[in-house]
């Protein structure tokens, strides 16, 4: 009698386990998830030797979509990734998958409001109870939404919808996270519509800067055409070079001058415009910013309301002069699609 009475009170003990188990599993789940896919992360990479496939094909555009369907397309940029770890992404209260830099997912649901949440997942750090941020968006049937991770400030993230046109710039080379499995109710294998035309990728546009020093362009205190020195003009014909090389198409060229605060203030303020100016011509004679789609190259002077360094002293000395070499400078701004 004490072998049964003991028997089934140990049954009763493993049943209220089992039952302790099955309604926690949910909420293990919703923290082992994020948790896991954030140690993956750490150990990424596809290589045959890897034990973790996190990542899948790189992004494409999709085509559209049906109209009783909603595409969303979350993504994260490297360079909007400051927050360290991985951005767990919640759909309408559920797990759906967490990104790490360079990775996106997507998600099709049925047309109708939709809630989206987020927050941060870092190892060796207690995963916290509350999402970063919540947003709730109506999605439109037949579109597909796209949507960025984000520093949202205190080590916390949102999700920021983006237009079609920025976010398939940003997108380019980012590859599908797959390495988690979407726990997101009512979602659905995405039907595509490929009578809805599709706008293709647009190229990317990159901006960056190119400093000249203005003593090596220019004799002393002048700015024509005629004043560029030989080796001024081989820098000005390089940067035609390295531009036509580097750009499929020129958006923006805007060349800036600039001047130090020795002197008076006028004159150095027309000598910038006047050697900006100059520039300016040389670059339109060298036939850069033209063909198929023309650009308009713009010059403008800032003489000396912008040094490069500013503890070299106002009173004109030959240590003023050559400290104050960095403040004198042509700079080219541009902008355009990179090849």
């Amino acid at each position: 009698m004490k072998l049964k009475a003991f028997t089934r009170s140990n049954l009763q003990i493993w049943l209220i386990r089992c039952a302790a188990w099955a309604l926690a599993l949910p909420l293990c789940l919703s923290i082992f998830g994020p948790l896991q896919a954030l140690a993956q992360s750490d150990r990424l990479g596809n290589s045959p030797n890897s034990p973790i496939h996190a990542f899948g094909q790189v992004f494409a555009q999709p085509a559209g979509v049906v109209g009783e369907q909603l595409r969303m397309v979350f993504y994260r940029t490297v360079q909007s990734s400051s927050v360290p770890g991985a951005a767990s992404i919640f759909v309408n209260g559920a797990y759906h998958t967490s990104l790490v830099a360079g990775g996106y997912s997507e998600l099709c649901l049925p047309v109708g409001s939709v809630e989206l949440g987020v927050k941060s997942v870092q190892i060796g750090r207690v995963v916290k109870d509350n999402l970063d941020t919540i947003t709730v968006m109506r999605g439109e049937g037949g579109q597909t939404h796209y949507l960025r991770v984000q520093e949202a400030g205190m080590r916390r993230q949102l999700l920021r919808p983006v237009s079609a046109t920025q976010a398939l710039q940003e997108i380019q080379g980012s590859r599908e996270q797959t390495h988690t499995i979407s726990r997101v109710p009512g979602a659905s294998e995405c039907v595509a519509d490929h009578s809805v035309q599709v706008t293709p990728v647009p190229a990317p546009v990159q901006s960056q800067t190119i400093t000249l020093a203005a003593d090596a362009l220019f004799a002393f205190a002048r700015s024509d055409l005629g004043a560029i020195s030989t080796v001024g003009r081989a820098s000005l014909d390089s940067l035609v070079s390295r531009l036509r090389n580097e750009y499929i198409a020129l958006d923006r060229v805007n060349v800036v001058g600039h001047a130090d605060p020795l002197g008076q203030v006028g004159p150095n303020e027309r000598l910038a415009q006047d050697r900006a100016h100059t520039v300016r011509d040389y670059l339109v004679q060298s036939g850069l910013g033209q063909g198929t789609s023309p650009v308009r190259i713009s010059s403008e002077g800032r003489g000396a309301r912008e040094p490069a360094v500013s503890h070299c002293g106002g009173v004109t000395t030959p240590q003023a002069i050559a400290c104050h070499a960095p403040n004198r400078r042509v700079v080219i701004e541009i902008s355009g699609a990179r090849r």
